[in-house]
């Protein structure tokens, strides 16, 4: 059985509940995560995800926008987190841990040592890892989902946003005709709403990131693992001669897991 505690990545990012809003988003951006947790005292309080920050961003008013500004300064951590903190013991097996993110609908657990500290954190991109290296050879559109929600080249940055909002989504495939080239997600939704009303009018492509993985339906998962790994992508798009057909997510991971 193979523990939670072989694959967790031990480093916890956190930040104080007095920090600034503007301050978490930074944190998120320079340590290239998508949750951290909140701490007072040293002690843990919540968590924020990039979830959270999107929430908050959409209310501030226009004209009090700027670039990564995401509330008034008098708002913090603390104002924002959640105080849930989902958790999973460190001798946990790695299924117990993808069947615990899964009923929680999240993409990470808080590693507990059996002292009660948190020690680490056990992520969809730990549990890629696992995939890796136990050579899982089940070809990606057996666990792939399909349709994915798009968005094209040309739309503007403002339909990406409605989109997001209005199917409250994580993020988007940016699409010129069916191959896919990028990813409007919650980062770029975040620095979209700072954008002066004319220039979210703009093409999406302007505001998407390029950094993504697509590979063809037939590849095996360990192998889409490996690469969503070495270039740090947090979903796989799955494709048929080029022509997008699926996304294969942290979640979809988890479930192959749960039985291993």
């Amino acid at each position: 059985m193979t523990l939670v505690r072989e694959y967790m990545t031990p480093n916890v990012v956190s930040v104080d509940c007095q920090l600034s809003l503007d301050d978490v988003v930074k944190t998120l951006v320079t340590r290239n995560v998508s949750c951290v947790l909140v701490v007072e005292s040293g002690e843990p309080r919540g968590v924020i995800s990039m979830t959270d920050l999107v929430r908050v961003s959409k209310l501030v008013p226009e004209a009090e926008r700027r670039p990564l500004r995401l509330a008034p300064p008098n708002m913090k951590a603390r104002d924002v987190m959640v105080k849930e903190i989902v958790t999973v013991p460190e001798d946990a097996s790695v299924g117990e841990a993808a069947k615990k993110m899964l009923e929680g609908h999240i993409h990470r657990l808080f590693v507990r040592h059996a002292g009660g500290a948190v020690t680490g954190v056990f992520s969809a991109r730990d549990a890629m890892r696992v995939v890796l290296d136990r050579h899982v050879e089940t070809p990606l559109k057996e666990v792939m989902r399909s349709p994915v929600e798009t968005v094209g080249i040309g739309e503007s940055i403002d339909d990406a946003l409605a989109k997001l909002d209005e199917k409250n989504l994580r993020g988007l495939v940016v699409l010129d005709g069916k191959v896919p080239v990028g990813i409007f997600a919650q980062l770029e939704a975040i620095k979209a709403r700072s954008l002066p009303a004319n220039v979210r009018s703009n093409p999406v492509e302007e505001m998407m990131s390029y950094e993504h993985c697509a590979l063809e339906a037939a590849t095996p998962l360990y192998r889409a693992a490996g690469q969503a790994i070495a270039t740090n992508v947090r979903r796989i798009l799955v494709t048929d001669q080029r022509a997008l057909v699926g996304v294969v997510t942290g979640y979809d991971v988890a479930k192959v897991l749960i039985d291993r």
